[in-house]
């Protein structure tokens, strides 16, 4: 299911013009933390855009081939020029941030067990580019590494917030999806901020999750602007079309 609580506000969006590097500085950008309290300031729609971003960076950006299929005998990397392959496994750790990212998409599904762990290592290192850690979160493997997952939850408010976008349309298994769901649940209420909640309640959503009339109980709008406001009661109806709770989900404060 697509986040269809957000549709009417992007859908004439062209999400696939937006380059690596307005990722990266939409990320710094749109989600500095006010260092007097932490909280971030950040619309929901931003963070929306951030998360459809992720999704527009794809293996074939700069002319790459996809991965095969689990299955496909075909070996993607044999269609890349063979120079090409070494200076992606050069830029890896070196290379400028889109040359990082290209590498990172290719690969994650095709690399060896050591570049593997080389974009395990950047989704978890803080110092490393925004733009670059978000394309190594989007592309680690999440069953493997899910407390790598929930610690960026529960510890980087601005990627954890990427990361709840990333997990909402992912098709993840279900111990993973509940160590999300258990992870940003009690961050709900003390994050104190708008574009956080939403994208929990939007994980939930996504994924189904009974908690969702719980969150919504714990929601206090007061820091809300219209807009969030707007997002929020879209999210409740959308919620309350698809359970049928049309009485049952409680009103936020």
């Amino acid at each position: 299911m697509t986040n269809r609580a957000f549709d009417r506000r992007w859908k004439s969006l062209a999400f696939v013009a937006i380059s690596v590097f307005a990722i990266g500085a939409s990320l710094w950008g749109w989600r500095h933390l006010d260092a007097s309290n932490g909280h971030s300031t950040v619309p929901v729609a931003l963070a929306t855009t951030q998360r459809r971003a992720a999704d527009a960076i794809e293996p074939t950006a700069g002319k790459q081939p996809e991965a095969p299929a689990i299955g496909d005998k075909t070996n993607s990397v044999a269609k890349v020029d063979s120079n090409q392959v070494d200076e992606l496994a050069a830029a890896l750790n070196s290379g400028g941030v889109d040359e990082q990212i290209e590498a990172i998409n290719l690969f994650a599904k095709v690399g060896t067990a050591e570049q593997k762990a080389a974009i395990v290592a950047k989704a978890g290192n803080r110092d490393a580019n925004v733009a670059v850690r978000l394309a190594a979160v989007e592309n680690i493997d999440w069953r493997e590494h899910m407390d790598l997952i929930t610690d960026i939850i529960r510890s980087e408010p601005e990627l954890g917030e990427a990361a709840l976008y990333i997990a909402a349309h992912k098709e993840l298994p279900s111990e993973v999806v509940a160590a999300v769901a258990e992870t940003a649940a009690p961050l709900f209420q003390a994050s104190a901020d708008p574009g956080f909640q939403l994208a929990v309640l939007n994980f939930f959503i996504e994924h189904h999750l009974d908690g969702f009339p719980v969150l919504i109980a714990k929601a206090n709008t007061n820091s809300y602007s219209d807009t969030e406001i707007e997002d929020l009661n879209q999210l409740i109806a959308t919620w309350n079309g698809e359970k049928g709770f049309l009485q049952d989900t409680p009103n936020p404060k």
